[in-house]
């Protein structure tokens, strides 16, 4: 690699550590997750101007999580609209590759999406709205192979949810019952010691 090569690359882990650096930019990053926005929608949510949301967008363009989508004529301007491009990381050989440092950082990254989604939830009175959601919290004491297998078991439970979601499509074309919008967040990590407090709480 040229030392030209080595200044213009940028790591996932320097990727997330300016990302995560600054409030802002992590909520700006959420906004453009969920949906094509442009600096003054961002602005309008954040309570920012519409510049400075521009500031940000830029900044995750620069860093390739953020692209242009759609330019607009708006009046006397023109309004870019921008989305989020980073994508999951879904095979074990992908995730392998990276160092924990990187891994961390990830981990990070999704963590700050799930209590985002969380804190949306609970603002909008919907998180206990339908009583069949779940919320569970489970310490447990496993061997490797142990660990593995409930990881894997997860990962099981994500793929057979993509399953009911195209299920579900289907049906609501028959029916034409409106969708709900659903979060589900799955998690399987290690810990220094044993853990106490609330052990289960879970709606089925």
């Amino acid at each position: 690699m040229s030392i030209k090569d080595r200044q213009t690359e940028t790591t996932l882990n320097e990727k997330f550590s300016l990302v995560i650096s600054h409030e802002i930019t992590v909520k700006t990053m959420i906004l453009i997750a969920d949906d094509t926005r442009s600096p003054k929608q961002i602005g309008e949510r954040l309570n920012i101007s519409s510049s400075k949301a521009s500031h940000h967008l830029k900044k995750l363009e620069s860093l390739g999580l953020a692209e242009l989508v759609e330019e607009r004529d708006v009046g006397k301007t023109i309004e870019h609209f921008y989305r989020a491009v980073i994508r999951p990381i879904v095979s074990n050989e992908a995730w392998e590759k990276l160092d924990i440092e990187e891994r961390q950082l990830y981990s990070i990254w999704i963590m700050q999406l799930i209590l985002a989604d969380a804190a949306k939830s609970f603002d909008a009175r919907l998180f206990d709205a339908f009583p069949c959601n779940h919320l569970s919290r489970s310490p447990l004491l496993v061997d490797l192979q142990g660990f593995c297998e409930i990881a894997e078991l997860q990962t099981e439970v994500m793929r057979k949810s993509f399953e009911i979601v195209a299920i579900a499509a289907k049906r609501r074309l028959e029916t034409g019952e409106d969708g709900i919008n659903v979060i589900s967040a799955l998690m399987c990590f290690a810990v220094p010691e044993p853990s106490e407090g609330p052990q289960l709480r879970g709606n089925t």
